[in-house]
């Protein structure tokens, strides 16, 4: 009897064994099935795949290292046109080699750079004819299909292969799909392929926060090496723009020539706040306050919307943007026709010639001092005025004054009204650019002493980030309640500096025009390194929120290396900062000048010491950001390595006239 019990279940125990083993047979005969698969899409493509060298041209790119060794590429026509990712061009090589299918290395010349996209086009001159791989149409793009990373870098005769998936489409701004195989120098500039053997698109480092056309940009988004983050830029994309960019223009970003409301990009309206001269917008007739509603027949509601219907366009592509002016019942909606540029004309903000008292409680602004040859003179404002209006724009702050300033360009006829005791006034005058003189210390608003003697010395003291071993020190000036500081924060060229000294030497200055002076220093004794650029970045994120300097007064700057770095910083955050300071310091020579913009007053201080060898590059640097339109103050020092007194008091003159309008 017992017996027959344990027939039924020694029969369940074997169909399940069967079951469990026909469940692994089939996994593994999937498994097969998936890699076969992939191997035949790899070898339909393989051929497509070139290796590329390339001789000569910078080892790095900011704190990015570039690649010594081959790089990737892939035919895209059968008489010799191939694609390749920017990233593997940013040293600006002064010669390429492409090997061909066949083994056969030929050389190859640039035609033309995508700066939109990232991408370059290079062309090769074969006998034989070169296989070209078949594009996904991009309507095909699903998220979760199979997708493969090919480059051709370690060996001639085999590709390397990264297996992953398309993880998401549409990605930055619509110009690329994203992938989570692992993408890296080995295979920037090769192709994204399908499980049937066709071409995704071409891969590529990308990052949104890069902006510029610069060798910078090429290499931006290079931090997600390996991360299970990369992109392509879709081949049936680069075939559809193939005919206008190996005409040998590179293709730029198009731009429209605005600024918009500061915010959030993803809750705040497209809404004008500044409208370039000169470019597409300005043409057009568009001003401030107009609010874009729709691009080409599709609602736009956010800033973000519209990045993403602008950022994949080209300069020279046309779009009608439908636009709103004015509010309530007598709002009008109207159509208007672009065509993107690819350049703007330098933006160059304006100057009135007034510096604003601190302590104005009435509505509008007290003039403290009135710029000496400045349009303010010009119009006979004087001390102790009231500007009220500036053109039509009510101004009961300062902030709210400088906002008004920024719709307004150099050479431009604007009415004042002001308050002269019990007067209202209305002037006239025309706007200047913003001044580049140093005034002298009678014409600034500072301290009522006027002697060292005067001062009690101040304390330096210490602001520390507990997870950084790097400290700072910062001198501190009392003020009163209404007024806010200035803050210099001067990167230390090397670690040994000999601090105490250099506070005695800033004491009467920082007290005279209420500037907070932080020295920061690098973590090496070798100078500052790239590790140091995340301190750098949290030392100023503190400072700005302890001291709340005023926006107009918040400089970084340094000497030599420091002077560099200081350039790079500030460049990368013209929010924060409002000026530079560089001594016996060229612009980094990888640095892309950024557009000017304004939403940033970015204004340059240029020390040269005497005997500098750096001094014809430095002078022909300030000319190339003076043609850019930032503001560039050039001054001479004694030679050495130390600030003299007298630089000094230059420093803190040219920082307390910042305060202007």
């Amino acid at each position: 009897m017992q017996k027959n019990r344990l027939f039924p279940i020694c029969i369940v125990a074997l169909s399940l064994c069967l079951v469990s083993q026909t469940s692994i047979l089939a996994t593994e005969y999937k498994y097969a099935l998936e890699n076969a698969a992939a191997h035949q899409a790899t070898a339909a493509v393989a051929d497509s795949v070139v290796q590329i060298r390339t001789v000569g041209g910078l080892e790095r790119v900011g704190k990015t290292q570039l690649s010594q060794g081959p790089l990737s590429g892939l035919i895209i026509t059968a008489d010799g046109y191939v694609v390749s990712s920017a990233f593997n061009f940013a040293q600006q090589p002064s010669s390429i080699l492409v090997r061909l299918p066949s083994g056969k290395q030929v050389s190859a010349n640039l035609v033309a750079r995508d700066l939109n996209r990232m991408l370059v086009l290079l062309k090769v001159d074969s006998d034989e004819p070169l296989p070209v791989p078949e594009a996904v149409p991009t309507d095909e793009f699903a998220v979760g299909q199979w997708a493969i990373a090919l480059g051709r870098t370690f060996q001639t005769d085999k590709v390397d292969v990264s297996l992953g998936i398309i993880s998401a489409l549409n990605r930055m701004h619509g110009r690329v799909v994203q992938t989570d195989a692992n993408i890296s120098a080995a295979n920037y500039g090769g192709p994204l392929v399908d499980i049937h053997g066709r071409v995704f698109g071409v891969l590529v480092p990308m990052s949104p926060q890069s902006s510029d056309s610069g060798p910078e940009n090429a290499v931006a988004g290079a931090e997600f090496y390996d991360s299970g983050i990369g992109f392509a830029v879709p081949l049936e994309h680069v075939y559809s723009m193939l005919d206008r960019w190996r005409e040998g223009e590179d293709l730029l970003p198009g731009k429209l020539g605005i600024g918009l409301k500061s915010g959030s990009s993803y809750t705040e309206p497209p809404t004008i706040t500044t409208v370039w001269p000169a470019s597409p917008a300005a043409e057009a007739g568009w001003q401030p306050n107009d609010t874009i509603v729709a691009a080409d027949g599709t609602a736009v509601e956010t800033q973000s919307q519209l990045q993403f219907l602008l950022k994949p366009r080209y300069a020279g592509d046309s779009i009608t943007f439908s636009l709103r002016r004015g509010s309530g019942e007598t709002a009008e909606e109207f159509d208007s026709e672009i065509t993107l540029a690819g350049q703007l004309a330098p933006y160059r903000h304006s100057f009135f010639g007034i510096l604003p008292a601190a302590d104005g409680k009435a509505e509008g602004i007290d003039v403290a001092k009135v710029w000496p040859n400045s349009p303010a003179e010009v119009a006979g404002v004087r001390a102790g005025d009231r500007i009220t209006k500036i053109g039509s724009t009510a101004v009961p702050t300062a902030p709210a004054a400088w906002a008004a300033m920024l719709n307004l360009q150099p050479g431009e006829t604007v009415e004042v009204s002001l308050q002269r005791g019990d007067q209202e006034l209305s002037l006239q005058t025309k706007l200047s650019a913003l001044p580049e003189e140093i005034l002298s210390q009678s014409l600034l608003r500072t301290s009522s002493k006027s002697s060292t003697e005067e001062f009690k010395a101040l304390e330096p003291q210490l602001l520390k980030l507990p997870e950084f071993p790097q400290e700072a020190h910062y001198l501190q000036p009392k003020l009163s309640d209404s007024q806010r500081p200035g803050l210099l924060i001067w990167l230390s060229s090397e670690k040994g500096d000999d601090e105490e000294a250099m506070f005695d030497a800033w004491q009467k200055v920082c007290q005279t025009n209420g500037i907070i002076l932080l020295v920061a220093r690098p973590g090496s004794e070798t100078g500052w390194q790239s590790e140091d650029l995340e301190y750098l970045q949290q030392l100023v994120k503190l400072a700005t929120i302890r001291f709340r300097p005023t926006p107009r007064q918040t400089i970084l700057g340094g000497q030599q290396k420091g002077g560099q770095l200081a350039y790079a910083l500030a460049f990368k955050d013209r929010r924060t900062f409002s000026g530079i300071i560089a001594d016996n310091a060229p612009l980094p020579r990888t640095l892309q000048v950024p557009d000017n913009s304004p939403g940033g007053q970015l204004v340059v201080l240029s020390i040269l010491p005497g005997n500098s060898t750096f001094a014809t590059l430095v002078k022909h640097d300030n000319e190339q950001l003076r043609q850019e339109g930032y503001p560039v103050s050039q001054i001479e020092r004694p030679a050495g390595t130390v600030l003299d007194d007298a630089t000094i008091e230059n420093i803190g003159r040219w920082i307390a006239g910042l305060n202007r309008f």
